[in-house]
């Protein structure tokens, strides 16, 4: 699994008059400015995989980096690079000298804070139809324990569920996202989004930003699968006749093989996993979570109305197989 940093952004807040005359020059400069959702948007530097936004808010004056590492590093917009030391370094050295040249040497890299961090792994499930299947299939799982899902994109357009899933964390600063390529390929992009200052920093630490650029991509796989395991139960997936058969051959112990099959019927009645497992009413739903994940079958089971009978594990197409946590 090639799991990397998609992008990152990183904002100063400043006074008034120093954002005005930041502002000021930009607009004297740049011929690419352009009015978004997300502020004035400088573009001069998008070929460098670098935007530069003003938010000029009453209360609060802040000019932020939209950092795209693989563009910065002379790959594509949407591509994912492996971190390596001397990429990592490159990437900080091209911030650092663009930071510096644009602002006229009054800010650094170290000047700016890191806010919100992407990280993005591709999985190659072979083909789009099943890339598709798989997006359907996680609909399935509704709602997780501290998430809840998504009804619109950053754009505030509505989803599109064929070919996107999405789980916001209720209050971690957490965002889950699974995306179908739209191209020839069966490949799905999955992402864990961290959207706050404190979320970034729990993770990276109270470094300065360059140290904490290095901390998050020398430990991009780690954090990624700290999310993907706790939203993704692992295990094959099988329609719920098949896969309470499956429950009744593998598991002795009854009261154990009770509990299980009641789950099965409670997360399609539920359309939730949390609300399953809160009406499964036992207080240890993580040995019953154990025990699916013993006899290799995902509680989550294939819909009625789809037309497809299995899926292999999303795990298979991984090389960490780790045991799901909890929050």
């Amino acid at each position: 699994m090639k799991c990397s940093i998609q992008l990152f952004e990183l904002a100063l807040c400043v006074e008034t008059k120093i954002f005005n005359i930041q502002y000021d020059k930009a607009l004297r400069k740049s011929r690419s400015i352009e009015e978004t959702d997300y502020g004035h948007m400088d573009k001069s530097l998008s070929k460098k995989g670098i935007l530069i936004a003003y938010h000029g808010d009453k209360k609060k004056k802040k000019i932020r980096l939209i950092v795209y590492p693989a563009l910065a590093l002379g790959g594509d917009k949407n591509s994912l690079f492996k971190p390596s030391s001397d990429n990592i370094s490159g990437l900080l050295n091209i911030l650092e000298r663009e930071i510096t040249i644009y602002f006229n040497r009054e800010f650094a890299l170290n000047d700016f804070q890191l806010t919100h961090v992407v990280f993005a792994a591709d999985v190659d499930v072979g083909t789009p139809a099943k890339a598709s299947g798989y997006i359907r299939l996680l609909y399935n799982i509704g709602k997780v324990k501290c998430f809840s899902p998504l009804k619109r994109d950053e754009d505030g357009e509505k989803l599109d569920k064929a070919h996107c899933f999405a789980l916001e964390g209720n209050s971690n600063g957490v965002e889950f996202w699974a995306n179908q390529f739209k191209n020839p390929k069966g490949v799905l992009r999955f992402e864990v989004r961290l959207t706050k200052p404190d979320t970034v920093r729990a993770y990276s630490g109270d470094d300065d930003t360059v140290k904490r650029i290095k901390t998050l991509a020398k430990n991009c796989e780690p954090i990624f699968m700290d999310t993907f395991q706790f939203i993704i139960p692992p295990g094959e997936h099988f329609k719920k006749p098949k896969a309470e058969k499956l429950v009744r051959e593998r598991v002795s112990e009854p009261a154990m093989r009770r509990r299980m099959l009641r789950l099965l019927t409670l997360i399609p009645e539920k359309k939730s996993l949390h609300l399953a497992l809160k009406s499964l009413n036992y207080r240890e739903y993580r040995d019953v979570m154990l025990a699916f994940e013993e006899i290799g079958i995902s509680p989550i089971t294939i819909s009625k109305r789809h037309d497809v009978k299995y899926f292999e594990s999303l795990y298979s197409y991984l090389n960490d197989t780790k045991q799901r946590k909890d929050c």
